[in-house]
C-alpha cells in the first residue's frame, strides 16, 4: 500500500545548525498551497489520526529522537507503520483518503510543519477521525 511518499531530506546545514530544502517538484504535489500550520509534538503524544476527503497534505517532520508514522486507506483494515530513529527531517506526501498519524515515541519534541492544498475552515472541515495510533 503506497498512498503516501516518504522522502528523507538532506541536511545542508553547517556549524550554525541544520538546514533542509524541499524541491519544487515536491511542492508541486499540492498544486497550490492553501494552508500552512506548524507546531510540536511532545513525547508520548500523537497528531493526526485523521484523513481528508478532498485535500492533499505534506508533512515535514524534524526529529532528534524516535517516532512513528502510521497510515492506511480510510476503509482498509491494513495499517502500515514506519519507525524513525536518530535525527533529521522527512517530507511526507499524503493523498486524499489516506489516514495518517504521527506519534512521538522519544523523549524530545518533534517539530511538524503541515502544508495543504485546501483552505482550513471550521465551518466546512475536511478532517475526518480514524484512530491508527494510541
Amino acid at each position: 500500500m503506497q498512498h503516501i511518499e516518504i522522502i528523507k531530506l538532506e541536511n545542508y546545514g553547517d556549524k550554525r545548525g541544520a538546514l533542509y530544502n524541499i524541491s519544487d517538484s515536491d511542492v508541486q504535489f499540492l498544486d497550490k498551497i492553501q494552508n500552512i500550520h506548524f507546531g510540536k509534538i511532545h513525547p508520548d503524544s500523537i497528531r493526526g489520526n485523521h484523513y481528508h476527503h478532498q485535500g492533499r497534505e505534506m508533512l515535514i517532520i524534524g526529529y532528534s529522537d524516535t517516532w512513528m508514522l502510521a497510515w492506511a486507506e480510510k476503509d482498509s483494515a491494513e495499517i502500515s507503520k514506519k519507525e524513525f530513529t536518530g535525527s533529521g527531517a522527512v517530507l511526507i506526501k499524503v493523498n486524499e483518503g489516506i489516514v495518517h498519524s504521527v506519534k512521538n515515541t522519544g523523549d524530545k519534541d518533534l517539530e511538524i510543519i503541515a502544508l495543504s492544498n485546501r483552505i482550513f475552515s471550521k465551518e466546512d472541515p475536511d478532517t475526518f477521525t480514524r484512530i491508527l495510533l494510541t
